[in-house]
Formats: structure tokens, C-alpha cells, sequence
């Protein structure tokens, strides 16, 4: 399932922890839009290049982008050092 939420968590040596949310839907309804009025204009530069250029290519990206935004869920990245924490975890 695409993930709905970001959790952000920063904290640096000596400092409280500083974590916030962030609403990833916003996004995803921006980049939805963006692709439904660029979908005209990558068919025809795939119907373009079929022969000699990334045609192929062109039309999977569609169906690959789907699969990387649906495999983001549950995606946890956390680093530390002596420094600072850093953490971004999709929901």
C-alpha cells in the first residue's frame, strides 16, 4: 500500500528530539496530477523512439514508478553517530 505519512526524528548531542509528521498523500496527489497531463507526451515520444530509442522503456515507467511508490510502505532508515540521530520512517 503507498504510505500516507513521513516521520521525521532529528536529534543532535546534547539536544531534545525533534519529530514531526508529514502528510505524503500531498505529494502523491501533486505527482498523480503531473503524471496524468505528462501521459500524452510520453506516449507519443515512446511511439517516437520505438524502433531506434527508449520507446520500451518509456511505456514501464509508468507501471515501475507505481511499484517503487507501492514498496515504500514500511520503509524505516535510521542512522547514528556520535554526533546526531536521524530518522525517516514511511507510514
Amino acid at each position: 500500500m503507498i504510505p500516507f505519512l513521513m516521520h521525521f526524528q532529528i536529534q543532535k548531542p546534547g539536544g531534545r528530539l525533534i519529530g514531526f509528521y508529514f502528510p505524503v498523500i500531498l505529494i502523491w496527489i501533486i505527482l498523480a496530477a503531473l503524471l496524468i497531463i505528462l501521459l500524452p507526451f510520453v506516449l507519443l515520444a515512446a511511439l517516437i523512439t520505438w524502433t531506434r530509442g527508449p520507446g520500451r522503456t518509456l511505456l514501464l515507467f509508468y507501471p515501475m514508478l507505481g511499484a517503487i511508490l507501492w514498496n515504500l510502505s514500511d520503509t524505516h532508515i535510521e542512522t547514528k553517530n556520535a554526533e546526531s540521530r536521524f530518522l525517516i520512517a514511511f507510514r
